[in-house]
């Protein structure tokens, strides 16, 4: 149930939730005004770190004023003792959800969001506060098409001290920038990276690294190369692929230097992009040849504004332009004379048409929708060939939605093969051989936990944790390390987690029961050859001591039965 008033607003409904309480939707009841209102529960209000956090999330959006940023109303504390503010209500959906409908977004559309989100970012760089969760759940798109940047709950604000998130990591995994991994201060340029981030986001549909766990994520960010958006999306410009791989640069210096200029880049790509079809619609076909406009050529020489070549003013128009205007107004008067103008010329028959189109493009789609029969065949040909990033893409658009649509029942079992070799060789492109890049103690400190990382990996979990565990009590209480020490702290309990070790204790339970039903078969021998290579390959394993004692168990009843039957044998033999 929700509180049915908050301060001076008349609650109407919880329109959402997270880390740091609930939003509801309510009107203020003396001016009729809707407002979200953000609330810190009672509960999380008595702890300092959450308030502290709160606090900040109110003071940023006091020092914002931007189009782009949603807007601060009023803050208070109700009268049970929760924190609230009322801000700016988006009628509208988060960027998440617009993704997750369509997929995919249309480059133009990604241009004109991608803008004004660097906005939003200019604004408040320019207010000296870096947001550090750039994501697109953060991101609200309003009916009229109006980015608005929100929560701004782990927010930097420059001349205050850090803050941190209490046992985890300050942003999101997916669209958290390398220094941030690291557990470097964030800058402007980091969330200039979380910018080239969800709109790789936006234009394939996928963020540029994903992963099972949070640190596989944040290690590739820091390491791995993700794949180019023209892998996922042919026919994106190549200027505005390179303006995405230029915020995802690893080094911060290699990026753009702050918001303004990314702002100018992504106008002028823009532009270069419109001028460049413009030109492309003015090119005239005359004699078999393909002629361009000699003034469109002229104008990418030339600012807007710049005063016209003196030959156009002196001997007129071009060749090409004369043939264009023309042929245009020839057109123009066949159509004026024309009875077919006329009769096209009225609204019913206009909508009699479209409603026609309509109706047949529906037709054409149920009847040329792509065999699925015929999409594996396509995507085996390219699977069976050398692997290469395209696998990844096969995987995406057409492996895994038949086996989500179940298109093809009879080959499930062919297709989920097929997806289990492209996770493979995704896993096996992501590995990398990292070195220090310097020999510093911070080096030497992320080559420590890089070891125990690979070693947790490769099974040994029980030294994977003490390596870790060691380097966590080296650096816990040192003010330097916050952020590294709360990462270790976060990774430390969450490699402590049931699920962890579900698998291998799964797997260790499923040898014991198959070598039971192979003693059952009188194949003793192979049964206890099966639970000889389980003990052997999770002796140290504590995790599964529980299960490898059942195993050794087991495995003295078979040597045991083994034995007896030999003496059996030896007694019933006839004494010579």
């Amino acid at each position: 149930m929700h509180p049915d008033r908050i301060g001076s607003y008349r609650i109407n409904r919880k329109i959402g939730s997270g880390g740091m309480g609930n939003v509801y939707l309510g009107v203020h009841e003396d001016t009729g005004e809707e407002a979200a209102i953000k609330v810190l529960p009672a509960s999380m209000a008595q702890e300092d770190g959450f308030v502290i956090r709160f606090s900040r999330e109110i003071d940023a959006l006091k020092a914002l004023s931007s189009p782009y940023i949603v807007k601060l109303f009023h803050n208070g504390t109700s009268d049970d003792g929760s924190y609230y503010y009322s801000m700016e209500f988006v009628d509208g959906e988060t960027l998440t959800a617009m993704i997750s409908r369509r997929k995919k977004i249309p480059w133009q559309e990604v241009i004109d969001v991608s803008l004004q989100i660097a906005r939003a970012l200019k604004a408040a760089h320019n207010a000296g506060i870096i947001h550090r969760d750039l994501k697109p759940s953060n991101l609200m798109l309003a009916n009229d098409g109006t980015i608005k940047l929100t929560d701004f709950g782990v927010a930097h604000i420059f001349a205050t001290t850090r803050l941190t998130r209490t046992g985890g990591v300050v942003g999101t995994a997916e669209y958290m920038s390398p220094e941030q991994a690291r557990g470097q201060r964030a800058t402007k340029h980091s969330d200039l990276y979380s910018l080239g981030a969800v709109m790789y986001a936006m234009l394939t549909g996928r963020p540029p690294f994903t992963g099972k766990m949070a640190n596989d994520i944040l290690h590739k960010h820091q390491f791995a190369q993700f794949d180019k958006p023209s892998h996922y999306v042919p026919d994106i410009p190549r200027l505005l692929e390179e303006f995405v791989c230029k915020l995802l640069e690893k080094k911060p210096g290699d990026r753009f230097p702050d918001g303004l200029v990314a702002i100018k880049q992504l106008e002028n790509i823009r532009a270069r992009i419109e001028f460049s079809g413009k030109a492309n619609i003015d090119t005239v076909i005359g004699n078999g040849e393909v002629v361009s406009d000699r003034t469109a050529d002229r104008a990418s020489d030339h600012t807007l504004g710049a005063t016209p070549h003196r030959d156009n003013a002196e001997h007129g128009p071009g060749p090409a332009t004369m043939v264009r205007n023309f042929v245009r107004d020839d057109i123009e008067r066949q159509l004026q004379q024309s009875p077919v103008a006329k009769f096209f010329d009225n609204t019913v028959v206009l909508l009699t048409l479209f409603a026609i189109v309509i109706a047949a493009g529906f037709y054409l789609a149920k009847e040329t929708a792509p065999d699925p029969a015929e999409e594996l065949a396509a995507a085996e040909e390219i699977l069976a060939d050398e692997a290469t990033p395209a696998w990844l893409r096969v995987r995406d658009e057409t492996l895994v939605p038949l086996l989500e649509s179940d298109a093809l029942p009879k080959r499930r079992t062919e297709i989920e093969n097929w997806i289990r070799r492209v996770d493979q060789y995704e896993f096996c492109r992501d590995v990398r051989i990292s070195t220090p890049s310097d020999p510093s103690i911070d080096s030497e400190l992320q080559r420590l936990i890089r070891r125990a990382f690979q070693t947790y990996a490769d099974g040994d979990i029980s030294n994977g944790r003490t390596e870790l565990e060691t380097v966590h009590e080296i650096i816990h209480d040192d003010p330097r390390y916050t952020f590294l020490a709360n990462f270790t702290a976060a990774t430390l309990n969450d490699w402590g987690n049931e699920q962890n070790i579900a698998g291998r204790r799964e797997l260790v339970t499923a040898m014991r029961d198959r070598a039971k039903n192979l003693a059952a078969e009188n194949k003793t021998i192979r049964a206890a050859a099966v639970l000889r290579s389980t003990i052997h390959l999770y002796q140290k394993d504590t995790t599964v001591e529980r299960e490898l004692a059942d195993c050794s168990r087991l495995l003295d009843q078979l040597e045991t039965a083994a034995i007896n039957k030999q003496s059996e044998v030896e007694s019933t033999e006839p004494v010579p």
